[in-house]
């Protein structure tokens, strides 16, 4: 048995992609410059030369200095702010512990809505702590199979024993004829 924490939120892909863009970014174009320069065109180093010339209190270096500091500073808040849930831990009387990712539980749960008797489809979308259930049918008593809609999916929920099970709303309509 692993003892690896489940992890309850995704990777941090967007400070990775945004840190990689910008290395890419550098590196391409030192290797345009360089290239450039290998081939004879010296009007790319020169500009480089011109550019370490400029002083420090110029528009441009403070430009570039608050570009750079702006770019440093979203790269650290998109890598320390947490991304969503993306699991809900089921702990079993705490001897077992696993997670259910969203997709899991929301296809977990339209089954569970689809398995009532008088529902015609079920469509589910999982937003937060919160499960939004909408069922079709075609039956025109709605609210007694709203109810019971309901009450299935928590106790389904209650079964899967989650850390914190999220609020179910079924909203119910009737097929147009």
């Amino acid at each position: 048995m692993s003892s690896t924490p489940i992890r309850r939120r995704p990777a941090r892909s967007t400070p990775a992609v945004l840190c990689a863009a910008m290395l890419l970014g550098a590196a391409s174009a030192a290797v345009w410059a360089g290239v450039t320069a290998l081939s004879g065109d010296t009007r790319l180093l020169g500009a480089a030369s011109g550019a370490v010339a400029v002083p420090w209190s110029s528009q441009a270096a403070i430009a570039a200095a608050v570009l750079t500091a702006l770019a440093g500073l979203l790269l650290v808040v998109t890598a320390l702010v947490p991304g969503r849930y993306n699991a809900y831990l089921i702990d079993h009387e705490g001897t077992a512990q696993a997670a259910l990712r969203n997709g899991g539980l929301e296809t977990l749960l339209t089954h569970s809505a689809g398995t009532v008797d008088g529902v015609d489809s079920a469509r589910t979308t999982l937003a937060g702590r919160k499960v939004d259930v909408h069922i079709t049918t075609y039956m025109l008593e709605r609210g007694e199979l709203r109810a019971t809609v309901t009450d299935a999916l928590r106790r389904r929920l209650d079964q899967l024993e989650l850390s914190r099970a999220p609020r179910v709303s079924v909203s119910v309509s009737t097929h147009k004829r």
